[in-house]
């Protein structure tokens, strides 16, 4: 991160300075990870309060606390009412100070992939920063925007939450140029209550755009009349070719991935993407949206999208022989299940589902789960093998195997990749479900298979 004054940072946050002016170099919430001269922020929460560990931080190099109570120990000390409040303001006064032009992101699924093929795109118009991991909470945002130095060209912001407000605050910090809504779609109703609730959580990224900034969505989604109504006009779709994104000439290649043109308001590229799955066409078109809004050319749109890397946990593709796995296990909404089912319908060979538990459905969950296993039983899938509390739901549904536990389910798996000399194999599930399990079963079987 860019080198501040205490000073400048105590008058930035209203805070008490308690203690000598110095600069830092890096501003840290874990005690694990501190370098020295850090300024290290005491968070609280309900299970845990940080300024109880404020000591084992002055001990591993901080130079300098933010705190909420003033602590006994011999290192400056900004004293503020709200610790998490005012990593969020620090965060906005390095993002003000480098000014890069900054794409937000949101949606129930595919806004990590959006997110990855924006990067792709602007990083060959200069440098990029981007969200890392699942940093895109109201931690996470402040922290990503730290990490801004003034070399940053660009700044490629994924904004996520559990309850209203949180994208409120989080986009009031990020001040995106241009703001995307990727999808509503039904994931994390616990915190939300309804779709409709999640609706209005999204929509909240637009409150931190200025008024020559850009707002979009995807009006393949059902909000999108009420987008449409208040104005939104920048809207990406794969089928509506009267929206200023949309693909047309759609193909679907040997490898799962689709081929089409892409046409945007400043002319037309032909793509072929570099991750399978259909649905991957209009996380392309609202990364295109985002970048074009940004400045970033055909050329440059054509170039990332193709050559983009694929993500862990994330629709990522390995083969051996006849072999095809696809991990998209990082997480799991109803909607990123049923277009996974329709990428592997795409796949050749015998096709597997093996499903963990969605997470966070509240009384949804037993329904939202048949409803995978019902549009798994649609499309004709050979397999489906769950294990977890709710993907029982799910096994009923699609006339599948459910296991009560993933070494019982490997065993089937196992039996099955040995019988079939072609085999496509989906492992899905929510991050709590740790389906990744499976995959590293299936890896190492692979290896040892090749011994």
């Amino acid at each position: 991160m860019m080198t501040l004054q205490l000073s400048d940072i105590s008058a930035a946050l209203d805070a008490r300075m308690v203690g000598e002016d110095k600069s830092i170099t890096a501003v840290s919430t874990d005690t694990r990870q501190l370098a020295a001269g850090s300024l290290f922020v005491a968070l609280r929460g309900e299970r845990f309060d940080a300024h109880d560990f404020c000591e084992q931080a002055v001990a591993a190099g901080a130079s300098a606390l933010l705190v909420e109570r003033e602590l006994p120990l011999p290192v400056t000390q900004l004293v503020v009412s709200d610790s998490l409040r005012a990593l969020g303001r620090l965060g906005k006064l390095v993002r003000q100070r480098i000014n890069p032009k900054v794409l937000a992101i949101t949606g129930s699924c595919g806004k990590t992939t959006v997110k990855e093929m924006a990067s792709a795109i602007l990083s060959r118009e200069g440098e990029v920063l981007a969200t890392a991991g699942n940093f895109n909470n109201e931690v996470g945002v402040p922290l990503t925007l730290l990490r801004l130095e003034p070399h940053h060209r660009f700044a490629v912001m994924e904004l996520g939450a559990n309850h209203p407000g949180e994208i409120a605050w989080t986009t009031s910090l990020a001040l995106p140029d241009a703001a995307i809504i990727n999808n509503v779609a039904a994931a994390h109703l616990e915190g939300f209550g309804s779709l409709e609730g999640i609706y209005h959580a999204k929509s909240e990224i637009f409150q931190g755009l200025s008024q020559q900034g850009t707002a979009i969505v995807n009006a393949d989604n059902e909000f999108w009349p009420k987008w449409q109504a208040s104005g939104i006009d920048c809207a990406f779709s794969i089928d509506d070719q009267t929206q200023p994104f949309h693909a047309r000439e759609v193909k679907i290649n040997a490898a799962g991935c689709a081929e089409f043109v892409m046409v945007t308001p400043h002319g037309e590229i032909s793509v072929t993407l570099a991750i399978p799955g259909r649905h991957n066409i209009a996380n392309a078109l609202a990364a295109a949206a985002g970048c074009q809004a940004l400045g970033a050319s055909l050329a440059s749109i054509k170039a990332g999208l193709e050559q983009m890397a694929p993500v862990k946990g994330r629709f990522c593709v390995q083969r051996w022989g006849g072999l095809t796995l696809i991990d998209d296990t990082y997480n799991a909404s109803v909607e990123s299940v049923l277009a996974g089912i329709d990428a592997l319908t795409n796949m050749a060979g015998f096709k597997v589902l093996v499903f963990g538990d969605m997470l966070e459905m509240g009384d949804e969950a037993s329904e939202q789960h048949a409803r995978v296993g019902r549009h798994a039983r649609e499309q004709a899938l050979d397999a489906v093998l769950t294990v977890g509390k709710e993907s029982r739901h799910t096994a009923d549904a699609a006339g599948g195997r459910h296991f009560d536990n993933k070494a019982s389910l490997f065993e089937v798996l196992a039996n099955m990749i040995g019988t079939h000399a072609e085999i496509a194999i989906l492992v899905k599930g929510a991050r709590g479900s740790r389906m990744e399990d499976i995959v590293e079963m299936v890896k190492h079987h692979q290896e040892q298979a090749q011994c």
